[in-house]
């Protein structure tokens, strides 16, 4: 509804109040189709609003990819991604640096939303997008297809709509829901991991999210741009080397970061500090986390998998706790007061009564 209220503004130099006109009745060059977005954003009923900020984004920038002269056409088939994706128009620029762009394409016929990722870092991560085109996971993004020449790559994907994790992170997540979006990443790293294939640089922002909050990692083999200002990289394991327990390290920092809100910090002797968070983690996450950021590699997983392992034996035990506590619970044996019990206390209380009422009468 915010949202709505500050489009209003931004298009008519108003705000909408009472029975507001719709913006192509204030100005005709207005396109109409931000008439239905504000009506649809400022609805009485929550029910009739968007009910997702990726919803709304997808709306606007079917409205504003038309009107759009910026890039030209040139640029996106260069390399050949029209041969993938077919004849398709330029929506937005997600991100541009002086190593690539990203930039997200609307295909002419089909309305289906494809991203285009760039970079001059010649045939970097361009083996790995090939494998991964022909080997899907459900907790891998969809690669339509790559290409390039000697100085450049593209890689074209489908559209997480959700966007990264790496923008849902304003606030520290519950254990459980933390370790479930772990466990998804987990998967598909797991799977890559068994193709051969290294990710080299997760982290949050290509952790995506798909229709109905699915986890899908993406980026995998593409170069590592670091931050120009020099912070450090919390994601580069402590050896700075792109392995498969490399990739299991940064998952621990993702995880450590959802939970406790900070990135990893260590005692003298290398082991993890968790006594902000030990009230509530239970012991066995606790150790897979531990497993997970060890210092020293020959003390972290070697592989997914073993997260993967320890999290359902943990949560088979768990599962099973409450039903032993029920079964115990009714065995009259073990748990239950016998009747007599019950039947000498009462009769006791009653006569430590009757004796204070008749003490009282005595010293009245």
């Amino acid at each position: 509804y915010a949202v709505g209220v500050m489009i209003y503004e931004i298009l008519v130099g108003k705000k909408p109040l009472g029975h507001f006109k719709l913006p192509s009745e204030l100005d005709g060059t207005i396109d109409p189709r931000f008439d239905e977005i504000v009506q649809k954003c400022l609805a009485q009923e929550a029910k009739d609003r968007y009910q997702s900020a990726a919803e709304l984004k997808n709306e606007i920038l079917n409205v504003i990819g038309g009107g759009k002269a910026g890039r030209p056409p040139e640029e996106l088939t260069a390399l050949g991604a029209e041969s993938f994706i077919g004849k398709c128009r330029y929506l937005d620029t997600i991100n541009e640096t002086p190593h690539g762009s990203t930039v997200l394409v609307e295909n002419k016929v089909n309305k289906r939303l494809y991203i285009i990722k760039r970079h001059n870092k010649g045939e970097t991560g361009r083996k790995e997008a090939k494998i991964l085109g022909s080997l899907k996971h459900k907790n891998i993004v969809n690669l339509i297809g790559s290409g390039g020449d000697a100085r450049h790559t593209i890689i074209i994907s489908e559209y997480a709509q959700g966007g990264s994790l790496a923008e849902r992170m304003v606030r520290k997540y519950d254990w459980e829901k933390a370790m479930a979006i772990a466990l998804q990443v987990a998967a598909g790293l797991d799977f890559a991991h068994k193709n051969n294939i290294v990710h080299g640089n997760l982290r949050p922002s290509n952790v995506l999210f798909a229709a109905a909050d699915e986890i899908k990692v993406g980026d995998f083999g593409l170069p590592i741009h670091y931050d120009s200002s020099g912070k450090k990289n919390w994601y580069s394991p402590p050896e700075h080397k792109a392995s498969r327990q490399g990739d299991i390290y940064a998952l621990g920092v993702i995880l450590h970061q959802l939970i406790t809100g900070r990135t990893p910090q260590y005692d003298p002797a290398d082991k993890l500090k968790l006594d902000d968070v030990k009230m509530f983690l239970p012991e066995p996450v606790r150790m897979m986390m531990g497993k997970l950021l060890a210092v020293r590699v020959v003390n972290r997983y070697k592989s997914c998998e073993e997260l993967i392992l320890d999290w359902e034996a943990y949560a088979k035990e768990r599962d099973r706790k409450p039903v032993q506590s029920t079964v115990s619970e009714s065995n009259p044996s073990t748990n239950a007061v016998p009747q007599w019990v019950w039947l000498a206390a009462g009769a006791g209380v009653i006569a430590v009564i009757v004796i204070v009422l008749v003490l009282s009468g005595i010293f009245s």
